[in-house]
């Protein structure tokens, strides 16, 4: 068996339906597995059956054990490491999760290759494969999620993630409970900013308000899509952009208590593709959202009394 300490194996036991299938097929319909990961997992010979090398052809029966090692793609010469200090909030043999600071990168992109999140985990791991499952705006902070091999990746690619964010917004807005769907494109002629289009990528979003203060309220959000800028863009659109959005909102107040938009993902669930086990990871509000909130609820305080 062709194997390094990050690449990661996995088994099944052949139950009587999968009885007479191709080896091929219960590798993608049974066990997940993508066919990207099977061609790689061919080229080193390592498919098992029974613990013996097999060829994909191979014909299943019911009570054997198929296993597979797939060889996970090299990022060493991509990725350079960087001891960023990273506070790592939840790591296992398939995962890792890392409370972002503001300011940083979740990945390398074509003019910035250091001093990402990505970098500190090369510096963590130095052999591990770099592949995101989740991903942050710069400026937003939180948990993000990446997966220590391809076949992890793909694994949570095809699994529901519950994602929870809390955004401090300008206004207040008309429904204290309610979901946005509202299609996002790129606006033409910019490399990321986002805009409502009747032609664009569905989105959807779900907020709860937690407190509503003065020119000022504390949501929850949930994510049903991952699009770029999503929540941005659709309390932009809803008449209560974020706090200290310099791309999507607009001067307020609030701004002199935090110098970056006011979101933050604060927890990432999920069923975990390989214990089983229902998996939640929390991230405390920053310090930066933390004093932006204790303005607002004593702004609002202040405008009680006053009245």
């Amino acid at each position: 068996m062709n194997k390094n300490k990050h690449d990661i194996y996995i088994e099944l036991e052949v139950q009587p339906y999968s009885h007479g299938r191709r080896l091929s097929s219960f590798l993608r319909k049974e066990m997940g597995i993508s066919s990207n990961c099977i061609r790689r997992a061919k080229t080193f010979n390592n498919i098992f059956v029974d613990g013996q090398s097999e060829h994909t052809d191979y014909i299943l029966s019911s009570g054997q054990t198929v296993g597979i090692t797939v060889p996970d793609k090299s990022t060493k010469s991509v990725i350079l490491p960087a001891d960023m200090n990273l506070n790592i909030l939840y790591d296992d043999d398939y995962l890792i999760a890392v409370d972002k600071p503001y300011g940083v990168l979740c990945h390398p992109i074509m003019d910035i290759d250091e001093d990402t999140v990505a970098n500190g985990l090369k510096h963590i791991y130095p052999n591990m494969g770099i592949h995101p499952v989740s991903r942050l705006d710069r400026d937003t902070t939180g948990v993000v999620l990446f997966a220590k091999n391809s076949v992890v990746h793909h694994k949570m690619s095809i699994t529901d993630i519950d994602k929870r964010y809390i955004g401090m917004v300008i206004g207040i807005p008309s429904l204290d409970e309610t979901t946005i769907n509202m299609p996002i494109a790129r606006v033409p002629d910019t490399p990321m900013e986002r805009h409502f289009s009747p032609t664009g990528k569905q989105s959807v979003t779900h907020y709860e308000v937690l407190y509503k203060g003065h020119n000022a309220s504390i949501l929850s959000f949930r994510l049903e899509t991952g699009r770029t800028h999503q929540i941005r863009v659709h309390c932009k659109e809803s008449g209560f952009p974020i706090i200290h959005d310099t791309l999507y909102g607009y001067q307020c107040e609030y701004d002199r208590y935090i110098s970056r938009q006011a979101l933050h993902s604060c927890s990432v669930s999920f069923i975990h593709p390989f214990t089983n086990e229902y998996i939640t990871i929390t991230s405390p509000l920053p310090e930066d959202m933390a004093g932006l909130e204790k303005a607002i609820k004593e702004k609002s305080l202040v405008n009680e009394q006053n009245r």
